[in-house]
């Protein structure tokens, strides 16, 4: 029999929030529907068995109302020419508590274009009927009241009741790195159960197979970049496969266009005669009116040369220069001031925020205020993150 066709993305993260942006606000959110578009046109053109969206399909769990009606439009169409569409909940647009409401999915599905597995500790499925084939897709959405390192799937079933079995989730998996690794659930190997065809994930966002036998667990990785923890990512897209019932015939990696990160470290010697205008020189070699650009300087100066340097200058410099520019200073230091004896580490404002409250939650024998430090520091992780703390 013909194999069964798919189209899987996850973390397209539509309308973002993005105030760094200030003037071009709109013309950043406008590049993750750009991004976006190009998974919808590329499945009306291919028209697969099944679209799969697996978490973060917009950004927050309060997306604008246009934003909203232009994803149920576009959703439409794919529905409309014959492909079956599937949604989970990632840890962006799924409600956090009963206070933040529902999930702007839950509108879509109410549209009657899409299936949705809302549900974030029992595995909800649907059966279909696909070129002969008894195709089981299932999920879960992201439960927000897990632990870090607490595996999502421990206590779930997922079911193998088709010739071909998919199952949607939102969570890391075991053995692949990324950047908040162990800050998060984590989802084991041995939860994997082998009847699976093809493990749908996202939340990694970067493109990302791990093959457990004959089952393949993908992460399409992200259609646009969200931080410049995404710089390193060559490409961003979304995955083409096609499954029979013996294993993932062809899974190919669709590339999209989406806009690109750059950052240039600058370490600044004594030798430099004019900061301000070594600075500009850089910033000149790279130019870039597309790309989103973040220079780092350091360096010790004695404090006669520091006082060449100037951040607003830079700034009014490079303002058109790039869609974006970051300046970031805070290691550029007089050489010629007394330095405090002991030595400081330097965290993130992730690491260094788990720090402080890992250490409130030591310093308490009370448990009920345990349980609150352990929900204060998954959310504000989860807040750290959405603002591109690392």
């Amino acid at each position: 029999m013909e194999s069964i066709k798919i189209v899987h993305t996850a973390d397209n993260h539509l309308d973002p929030k993005v105030p760094r942006f200030r003037h071009r606000v709109m013309e950043r959110k406008r590049d993750f529907w750009k991004s976006f578009m190009q998974v919808i046109n590329y499945t009306l053109e291919a028209r697969p068995d099944i679209l799969l969206i697996s978490g973060d399909l917009f950004d927050r769990v309060d997306p604008r109302n246009p934003p909203r009606t232009e994803v149920i439009r576009a959703l439409r169409r794919v529905k409309e020419h014959g492909t079956e569409i599937f949604i989970i909940c990632g840890n962006h647009d799924g409600a956090k508590s009963v206070l933040e409401g529902m999930s702007p999915i839950a509108e879509i599905e109410a549209a009657g274009f899409i299936h949705f597995f809302p549900s974030i500790n029992e595995v909800e499925a649907v059966n279909l009927n696909i070129r002969g084939y008894s195709v089981c897709i299932s999920g879960v959405s992201y439960n927000h009241s897990l632990h870090p390192g607490e595996d999502p799937l421990e206590k779930l079933t997922i079911p193998l009741d088709g010739d071909i079995n998919i199952f949607m989730m939102h969570y890391p998996l075991e053995g692949i790195k990324y950047a908040y690794y162990g800050l998060e659930p984590v989802v084991k190997k041995s939860s994997i159960p082998r009847g699976l065809h093809y493990v749908a994930s996202g939340h990694i966002h970067s493109y990302t197979k791990m093959s457990l036998g004959r089952t393949l667990v993908v992460y399409p990785g992200s259609t646009e970049r969200l931080t410049f923890l995404e710089e390193k990512d060559a490409d961003k897209g979304f995955v083409y496969a096609e499954l029979n019932n013996e294993y993932a015939q062809k899974v190919d990696f669709i590339r999209v266009n989406s806009r690109t990160m750059k950052t240039i470290r600058v370490n600044i010697s004594e030798n430099v005669p004019n900061i301000s205008a070594y600075i500009k020189g850089i910033i000149k070699k790279y130019e870039d009116s597309d790309i989103i650009f973040r220079l780092i300087v350091s360096g010790k100066v004695p404090i006669s040369k520091l006082l060449t340097y100037s951040r607003d200058e830079i700034y009014r410099y490079a303002l058109n220069k790039f869609f974006m520019f970051e300046l970031s200073d805070i290691d550029l230091m007089p050489k010629d001031v007394l330095q405090p004896s002991r030595v400081v580490r330097t965290l993130s404002p992730i690491e260094a925020f788990k720090e402080y409250i890992m250490k409130l939650m030591e310093n308490t024998e009370d448990d009920e205020e345990r349980s609150l430090l352990e929900e204060v520091l998954k959310l504000g992780i989860s807040k750290l993150k959405e603002t591109g703390g690392f």
